[in-house]
Protein backbone atom coordinates (compact mmCIF):
# COMPACT_ATOMS: atom_id res chain seq x y z
CA UNK A 1 0.00 0.00 0.00
CA UNK A 2 3.05 2.96 1.12
CA UNK A 3 4.33 1.61 -2.32
CA UNK A 4 1.35 2.71 -4.63
CA UNK A 5 0.80 6.14 -2.44
CA UNK A 6 4.53 6.69 -2.83
CA UNK A 7 4.07 5.81 -6.94
CA UNK A 8 1.04 8.17 -7.13
CA UNK A 9 2.14 11.11 -5.02
CA UNK A 10 5.56 10.82 -8.00
CA UNK A 11 3.15 10.65 -10.61
CA UNK A 12 1.60 13.62 -9.52
CA UNK A 13 4.76 15.50 -10.91
CA UNK A 14 3.62 14.19 -14.49
CA UNK A 15 0.77 17.07 -13.48
CA UNK A 16 2.41 19.52 -11.82
CA UNK A 17 4.84 19.17 -15.27
CA UNK A 18 1.55 19.65 -17.47
CA UNK A 19 0.99 23.05 -16.22
CA UNK A 20 4.58 24.25 -16.01
CA UNK A 21 4.60 22.98 -20.06
CA UNK A 22 1.05 24.42 -21.03
CA UNK A 23 1.48 27.97 -18.80
CA UNK A 24 5.04 28.40 -20.58
CA UNK A 25 3.51 28.25 -24.31
CA UNK A 26 1.04 30.46 -23.94
CA UNK A 27 0.76 33.77 -24.47
CA UNK A 28 1.63 35.91 -21.32
CA UNK A 29 -2.11 37.52 -21.31
CA UNK A 30 -3.41 33.87 -20.75
CA UNK A 31 -0.50 32.39 -18.36
CA UNK A 32 -3.09 32.39 -15.31
CA UNK A 33 -5.63 31.12 -16.90
CA UNK A 34 -3.73 28.51 -18.24
CA UNK A 35 -2.63 27.93 -14.28
CA UNK A 36 -6.11 28.09 -13.30
CA UNK A 37 -6.70 25.96 -15.71
CA UNK A 38 -4.68 23.27 -14.55
CA UNK A 39 -6.13 23.10 -11.11
CA UNK A 40 -9.77 23.47 -12.10
CA UNK A 41 -8.97 19.87 -14.13
CA UNK A 42 -7.05 17.74 -11.32
CA UNK A 43 -9.94 19.10 -8.77
CA UNK A 44 -12.91 18.29 -11.38
CA UNK A 45 -11.27 14.87 -13.02
CA UNK A 46 -10.16 13.56 -9.33
CA UNK A 47 -13.84 14.01 -8.02
CA UNK A 48 -15.27 12.59 -11.48
CA UNK A 49 -13.15 9.44 -11.20
CA UNK A 50 -13.71 8.81 -7.78
CA UNK A 51 -17.41 9.49 -8.43
CA UNK A 52 -17.53 7.18 -11.25
CA UNK A 53 -14.46 6.36 -13.33
CA UNK A 54 -12.95 4.35 -11.05
CA UNK A 55 -15.63 2.19 -10.36
CA UNK A 56 -15.94 1.52 -14.16
CA UNK A 57 -12.07 0.84 -14.81
CA UNK A 58 -11.81 -1.85 -11.82
CA UNK A 59 -14.56 -3.68 -12.55
CA UNK A 60 -14.12 -7.34 -14.17
CA UNK A 61 -16.23 -7.80 -16.78
CA UNK A 62 -14.92 -8.48 -20.03
CA UNK A 63 -17.94 -7.33 -22.33
CA UNK A 64 -17.56 -4.02 -24.78
CA UNK A 65 -20.15 -2.07 -22.62
CA UNK A 66 -20.59 -3.77 -19.90
CA UNK A 67 -20.84 -1.86 -17.02
CA UNK A 68 -22.20 -3.00 -13.60
CA UNK A 69 -23.88 -0.22 -12.09
CA UNK A 70 -24.47 -1.07 -8.85
CA UNK A 71 -20.61 -0.52 -8.11
CA UNK A 72 -20.92 2.93 -9.88
CA UNK A 73 -20.82 6.02 -7.36
CA UNK A 74 -18.59 6.26 -4.53
CA UNK A 75 -17.87 2.33 -4.38
CA UNK A 76 -14.38 1.81 -6.08
CA UNK A 77 -12.86 1.73 -2.90
CA UNK A 78 -10.70 3.69 -1.51
CA UNK A 79 -7.43 2.06 -1.05
CA UNK A 80 -3.95 3.23 -2.23
CA UNK A 81 -4.56 1.91 -5.89
CA UNK A 82 -7.60 4.08 -6.12
CA UNK A 83 -5.41 6.90 -5.31
CA UNK A 84 -2.80 5.71 -7.69
CA UNK A 85 -5.24 5.33 -10.50
CA UNK A 86 -6.53 8.58 -10.05
CA UNK A 87 -3.40 9.86 -10.38
CA UNK A 88 -2.72 8.31 -13.92
CA UNK A 89 -5.96 9.48 -15.07
CA UNK A 90 -5.02 13.20 -14.38
CA UNK A 91 -2.24 12.95 -16.85
CA UNK A 92 -4.88 12.29 -19.30
CA UNK A 93 -7.61 14.94 -18.87
CA UNK A 94 -5.53 18.21 -18.57
CA UNK A 95 -4.52 17.28 -22.62
CA UNK A 96 -7.99 18.13 -24.17
CA UNK A 97 -8.12 21.34 -22.19
CA UNK A 98 -4.56 22.67 -23.21
CA UNK A 99 -5.55 22.12 -27.34
CA UNK A 100 -8.18 24.70 -26.50
CA UNK A 101 -5.89 27.14 -24.93
CA UNK A 102 -6.37 30.96 -24.92
CA UNK A 103 -9.88 31.16 -26.54
CA UNK A 104 -12.26 28.56 -24.71
CA UNK A 105 -14.27 29.33 -22.54
CA UNK A 106 -13.41 28.41 -18.98
CA UNK A 107 -16.56 26.54 -17.42
CA UNK A 108 -17.45 24.25 -20.55
CA UNK A 109 -14.05 22.92 -20.39
CA UNK A 110 -15.23 21.23 -17.10
CA UNK A 111 -17.77 18.72 -18.86
CA UNK A 112 -14.28 17.82 -20.82
CA UNK A 113 -12.56 16.84 -17.94
CA UNK A 114 -15.52 15.03 -16.59
CA UNK A 115 -16.01 12.99 -19.92
CA UNK A 116 -12.41 11.94 -19.54
CA UNK A 117 -12.11 10.90 -15.82
CA UNK A 118 -15.73 9.49 -15.66
CA UNK A 119 -16.32 7.65 -18.94
CA UNK A 120 -13.60 7.41 -21.78
CA UNK A 121 -10.12 6.69 -20.21
CA UNK A 122 -11.92 4.28 -17.79
CA UNK A 123 -13.30 2.32 -20.17
CA UNK A 124 -10.61 1.67 -22.13
CA UNK A 125 -8.58 1.23 -19.77
CA UNK A 126 -10.60 -1.48 -18.41
CA UNK A 127 -10.55 -3.02 -21.79
CA UNK A 128 -7.06 -3.32 -22.60
CA UNK A 129 -6.21 -4.28 -18.20
CA UNK A 130 -9.21 -6.83 -18.03
CA UNK A 131 -11.76 -6.43 -20.57
CA UNK A 132 -12.24 -7.78 -24.04
CA UNK A 133 -8.69 -6.10 -25.53
CA UNK A 134 -7.12 -8.11 -22.99
CA UNK A 135 -8.44 -11.34 -24.19
CA UNK A 136 -7.72 -10.63 -27.30
CA UNK A 137 -3.74 -10.33 -26.48
CA UNK A 138 -3.80 -6.29 -26.82
CA UNK A 139 -0.66 -4.44 -24.88
CA UNK A 140 -0.94 -1.33 -23.14
CA UNK A 141 0.02 -1.74 -19.62
CA UNK A 142 0.60 2.24 -19.21
CA UNK A 143 -2.00 4.05 -21.54
CA UNK A 144 -0.82 4.86 -25.03
CA UNK A 145 -3.85 4.15 -26.50
CA UNK A 146 -6.61 4.40 -23.69
CA UNK A 147 -4.92 7.29 -22.32
CA UNK A 148 -2.74 9.42 -24.44
CA UNK A 149 -4.16 8.56 -27.72
CA UNK A 150 -7.72 8.87 -26.13
CA UNK A 151 -7.38 11.45 -24.67
CA UNK A 152 -5.03 13.66 -28.01
CA UNK A 153 -8.71 12.42 -30.01
CA UNK A 154 -10.74 14.50 -27.56
CA UNK A 155 -8.36 17.48 -27.62
CA UNK A 156 -8.37 17.52 -31.67
CA UNK A 157 -12.33 17.12 -31.70
CA UNK A 158 -12.37 20.38 -29.30
CA UNK A 159 -10.16 21.87 -30.86
CA UNK A 160 -11.61 21.64 -34.50
CA UNK A 161 -15.42 22.41 -33.02
CA UNK A 162 -14.07 25.42 -31.16
CA UNK A 163 -11.66 26.69 -34.06
CA UNK A 164 -8.01 28.52 -34.36
CA UNK A 165 -7.14 31.85 -32.66
CA UNK A 166 -7.71 35.22 -33.90
CA UNK A 167 -5.10 35.91 -36.80
CA UNK A 168 -3.85 31.85 -36.59
CA UNK A 169 -4.70 31.20 -40.06
CA UNK A 170 -4.80 33.70 -43.13
CA UNK A 171 -7.11 33.30 -46.50
CA UNK A 172 -4.38 32.48 -48.66
CA UNK A 173 -3.50 28.97 -46.49
CA UNK A 174 -0.58 30.12 -44.43
CA UNK A 175 0.18 30.15 -40.89
CA UNK A 176 1.27 32.68 -38.45
CA UNK A 177 3.54 31.30 -35.80
CA UNK A 178 2.03 31.92 -32.30
CA UNK A 179 5.41 31.59 -29.93
CA UNK A 180 4.81 31.24 -25.82
CA UNK A 181 5.69 33.74 -23.24
CA UNK A 182 7.88 31.19 -21.71
CA UNK A 183 9.77 28.77 -23.30
CA UNK A 184 12.57 28.12 -19.91
CA UNK A 185 9.10 27.50 -17.75
CA UNK A 186 7.95 24.99 -20.42
CA UNK A 187 11.70 22.98 -20.34
CA UNK A 188 11.01 22.70 -17.04
CA UNK A 189 7.96 21.27 -17.42
CA UNK A 190 9.10 18.63 -19.74
CA UNK A 191 11.56 17.66 -17.21
CA UNK A 192 9.42 17.67 -14.31
CA UNK A 193 7.03 15.15 -16.92
CA UNK A 194 10.38 12.69 -16.80
CA UNK A 195 10.75 12.39 -12.96
CA UNK A 196 7.47 11.52 -12.92
CA UNK A 197 6.88 9.48 -16.21
CA UNK A 198 9.11 6.23 -14.07
CA UNK A 199 6.43 6.05 -10.98
CA UNK A 200 3.79 6.12 -12.92
CA UNK A 201 4.62 3.09 -15.75
CA UNK A 202 5.92 1.45 -12.88
CA UNK A 203 2.77 1.70 -10.88
CA UNK A 204 0.74 0.47 -13.72
CA UNK A 205 2.98 -2.03 -14.03
CA UNK A 206 2.44 -3.01 -10.46
CA UNK A 207 -1.02 -3.10 -10.97
CA UNK A 208 -1.02 -5.86 -13.83
CA UNK A 209 1.49 -8.25 -11.87
CA UNK A 210 4.21 -6.73 -13.72
CA UNK A 211 6.76 -6.24 -10.70
CA UNK A 212 9.23 -8.37 -12.22
CA UNK A 213 9.30 -6.06 -15.44
CA UNK A 214 9.73 -2.80 -13.89
CA UNK A 215 13.47 -2.47 -13.94
CA UNK A 216 13.18 -3.10 -17.49
CA UNK A 217 10.43 -0.22 -17.79
CA UNK A 218 12.56 2.17 -15.80
CA UNK A 219 15.68 2.29 -18.27
CA UNK A 220 13.62 1.31 -21.40
CA UNK A 221 11.75 4.76 -20.29
CA UNK A 222 14.85 6.87 -20.15
CA UNK A 223 16.29 5.61 -23.17
CA UNK A 224 13.05 6.44 -25.32
CA UNK A 225 12.81 9.87 -24.41
CA UNK A 226 16.23 10.49 -24.67
CA UNK A 227 16.43 8.71 -28.47
CA UNK A 228 13.22 11.08 -29.04
CA UNK A 229 15.21 14.30 -28.22
CA UNK A 230 18.24 13.93 -29.65
CA UNK A 231 16.44 12.62 -32.91
CA UNK A 232 13.94 15.80 -32.56
CA UNK A 233 17.18 17.87 -31.72
CA UNK A 234 19.40 16.50 -35.45
CA UNK A 235 15.67 17.24 -37.11
CA UNK A 236 15.65 20.62 -36.28
CA UNK A 237 19.02 21.07 -37.25
CA UNK A 238 19.01 19.54 -40.69
CA UNK A 239 15.48 20.92 -41.35
CA UNK A 240 15.97 24.79 -39.67
CA UNK A 241 20.07 24.62 -39.87
CA UNK A 242 19.70 25.39 -35.88
CA UNK A 243 18.31 22.85 -33.09
CA UNK A 244 14.64 24.27 -32.55
CA UNK A 245 13.91 24.58 -28.89
CA UNK A 246 9.98 23.53 -29.23
CA UNK A 247 10.24 21.05 -31.41
CA UNK A 248 12.90 18.99 -29.36
CA UNK A 249 10.59 19.71 -26.26
CA UNK A 250 7.90 17.74 -28.62
CA UNK A 251 9.97 14.68 -30.12
CA UNK A 252 11.34 14.51 -25.86
CA UNK A 253 7.72 14.42 -24.48
CA UNK A 254 6.25 12.08 -27.51
CA UNK A 255 9.34 9.70 -26.98
CA UNK A 256 8.02 8.94 -23.01
CA UNK A 257 4.26 9.08 -24.56
CA UNK A 258 5.25 6.19 -27.27
CA UNK A 259 7.10 3.61 -24.82
CA UNK A 260 4.67 3.69 -22.13
CA UNK A 261 2.57 1.36 -24.39
CA UNK A 262 5.40 -1.36 -24.72
CA UNK A 263 6.88 -0.59 -20.87
CA UNK A 264 8.68 -3.48 -19.62
CA UNK A 265 8.00 -5.40 -23.23
CA UNK A 266 10.45 -4.54 -24.94
CA UNK A 267 13.96 -4.53 -24.97
CA UNK A 268 16.71 -1.17 -24.59
CA UNK A 269 17.42 -1.14 -28.30
CA UNK A 270 14.09 -1.64 -29.34
CA UNK A 271 12.66 1.32 -26.91
CA UNK A 272 15.88 3.13 -28.89
CA UNK A 273 14.16 2.34 -31.59
CA UNK A 274 11.08 3.42 -30.84
CA UNK A 275 12.58 7.18 -29.31
CA UNK A 276 13.67 7.59 -32.50
CA UNK A 277 11.14 7.13 -35.01
CA UNK A 278 8.71 9.22 -32.39
CA UNK A 279 11.61 12.22 -32.30
CA UNK A 280 11.18 12.16 -36.23
CA UNK A 281 7.36 11.42 -36.25
CA UNK A 282 5.93 13.39 -33.62
CA UNK A 283 7.79 17.20 -34.34
CA UNK A 284 7.13 16.30 -38.06
CA UNK A 285 3.11 15.66 -37.42
CA UNK A 286 2.55 18.64 -34.82
CA UNK A 287 3.83 21.43 -38.27
CA UNK A 288 1.19 19.14 -40.52
CA UNK A 289 -1.46 19.49 -38.06
CA UNK A 290 -0.88 22.86 -37.80
CA UNK A 291 -0.27 24.06 -41.61
CA UNK A 292 -1.73 21.66 -43.41
CA UNK A 293 -4.94 20.77 -41.53
CA UNK A 294 -5.33 24.00 -39.93
CA UNK A 295 -6.08 22.27 -36.87
CA UNK A 296 -4.67 25.33 -34.12
CA UNK A 297 -3.23 23.18 -31.01
CA UNK A 298 -0.79 25.44 -29.11
CA UNK A 299 0.99 22.85 -27.29
CA UNK A 300 1.29 20.18 -29.84
CA UNK A 301 -0.64 18.05 -27.85
CA UNK A 302 -2.62 16.35 -30.69
CA UNK A 303 0.83 15.36 -32.16
CA UNK A 304 2.27 14.29 -28.58
CA UNK A 305 0.03 12.56 -26.91
CA UNK A 306 -1.69 11.29 -30.70
CA UNK A 307 0.87 10.61 -32.40
CA UNK A 308 3.15 9.36 -29.96
CA UNK A 309 0.61 7.09 -28.22
CA UNK A 310 -0.21 5.75 -31.57
CA UNK A 311 2.98 4.85 -32.54
CA UNK A 312 3.97 3.30 -29.10
CA UNK A 313 0.64 1.28 -29.14
CA UNK A 314 1.60 -0.07 -32.74
CA UNK A 315 4.72 -0.66 -31.64
CA UNK A 316 4.20 -2.54 -28.52
CA UNK A 317 2.89 -5.32 -31.12
CA UNK A 318 5.76 -4.95 -33.95
CA UNK A 319 9.18 -5.30 -31.43
CA UNK A 320 7.75 -7.86 -29.22
CA UNK A 321 9.95 -10.79 -28.13
CA UNK A 322 8.87 -14.08 -31.07
CA UNK A 323 8.71 -14.88 -34.45
CA UNK A 324 7.81 -12.59 -37.44
CA UNK A 325 4.29 -14.06 -37.89
CA UNK A 326 3.44 -13.42 -34.39
CA UNK A 327 5.02 -9.71 -34.39
CA UNK A 328 2.71 -8.90 -37.29
CA UNK A 329 -0.22 -10.58 -35.54
CA UNK A 330 0.62 -8.71 -32.22
CA UNK A 331 0.29 -5.50 -34.55
CA UNK A 332 -2.90 -5.95 -35.61
CA UNK A 333 -4.65 -7.04 -32.60
CA UNK A 334 -2.98 -3.44 -31.06
CA UNK A 335 -4.09 -1.79 -34.52
CA UNK A 336 -7.85 -3.26 -33.73
CA UNK A 337 -7.22 -1.92 -29.94
CA UNK A 338 -5.92 1.63 -30.87
CA UNK A 339 -8.82 2.06 -33.24
CA UNK A 340 -12.07 0.82 -30.82
CA UNK A 341 -10.34 3.08 -28.21
CA UNK A 342 -10.09 6.05 -31.05
CA UNK A 343 -13.41 5.51 -31.80
CA UNK A 344 -14.66 5.75 -28.53
CA UNK A 345 -13.30 8.83 -27.55
CA UNK A 346 -14.19 10.76 -30.79
CA UNK A 347 -17.84 9.80 -30.57
CA UNK A 348 -18.38 10.77 -27.51
CA UNK A 349 -16.36 14.08 -27.89
CA UNK A 350 -18.15 14.94 -30.46
CA UNK A 351 -21.18 14.10 -29.01
CA UNK A 352 -20.22 16.57 -25.75
CA UNK A 353 -18.76 19.50 -27.93
CA UNK A 354 -22.35 19.56 -29.97
CA UNK A 355 -24.39 19.41 -26.98
CA UNK A 356 -21.98 21.97 -25.62
CA UNK A 357 -21.87 23.95 -29.02
CA UNK A 358 -25.93 24.67 -28.87
CA UNK A 359 -26.52 24.95 -24.73
CA UNK A 360 -23.36 27.43 -23.71
CA UNK A 361 -21.36 30.00 -25.56
CA UNK A 362 -18.12 27.42 -25.79
CA UNK A 363 -15.48 30.34 -27.16
CA UNK A 364 -14.04 33.73 -25.78
CA UNK A 365 -15.27 36.65 -27.97
CA UNK A 366 -12.93 38.70 -30.32
CA UNK A 367 -11.97 41.12 -27.45
CA UNK A 368 -11.85 38.96 -24.62
CA UNK A 369 -9.24 37.12 -26.60
CA UNK A 370 -7.33 39.85 -27.84
CA UNK A 371 -7.15 41.50 -24.25
CA UNK A 372 -6.77 37.67 -22.64
CA UNK A 373 -8.29 35.27 -20.87
CA UNK A 374 -6.52 36.52 -17.36
CA UNK A 375 -8.14 39.51 -17.34
CA UNK A 376 -11.46 38.68 -19.95
CA UNK A 377 -12.27 35.64 -17.44
CA UNK A 378 -10.39 36.48 -14.16
CA UNK A 379 -10.05 39.79 -13.50
CA UNK A 380 -6.22 39.37 -12.96
CA UNK A 381 -2.80 39.77 -14.68
CA UNK A 382 -0.48 36.90 -14.53
CA UNK A 383 2.69 39.81 -14.63
CA UNK A 384 1.07 43.09 -13.47
CA UNK A 385 4.06 45.29 -13.80
CA UNK A 386 4.06 44.52 -17.23
CA UNK A 387 -0.03 45.35 -17.90
CA UNK A 388 -0.96 47.53 -20.14
CA UNK A 389 -5.12 47.19 -19.03
CA UNK A 390 -6.39 48.62 -16.36
CA UNK A 391 -8.11 45.96 -13.78
CA UNK A 392 -11.24 46.76 -12.69
CA UNK A 393 -11.59 47.63 -8.65
CA UNK A 394 -14.27 45.46 -6.86
CA UNK A 395 -16.55 47.52 -4.47
CA UNK A 396 -15.42 46.57 -0.36
CA UNK A 397 -19.27 45.47 -0.23
CA UNK A 398 -18.34 42.49 -2.97
CA UNK A 399 -15.04 41.90 -0.61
Amino acid sequence: MEVMIALGAACLLIRCGVALYGTGLVRSKNAAASVLRAICDLCVAALAFWAIGGAILTQSHSAIFSVDWRFVGFRAGEGADLFFLTTVVLVGTGVAGSAMAERAQFFPLCCVSILLAAIVIPVGANWAWTGWLRHLGFIDPAGGSWLHASAAMCAAVGAAVVGARTGKYHRDGSASTIPGHNVPLAAVGALTMLVGWIPYVAGCLLLNHGQALIGQAATTTLLCAAAAGFVAILLGRFRYGKPDVILTLIGFLGGLVAITAAAGRVGAPSAVLIGAVAGVIVPVSAIWIDLRFHLDDPLAVIATHGVGGAWGTIAAGLLIHGSASHRLHQAGVQIVGLAAIGLLSAVLSFVLFALLRLTVRLRANEDEEFEGLDLAEHDIGAYPDFQQTMIKSYDLREA
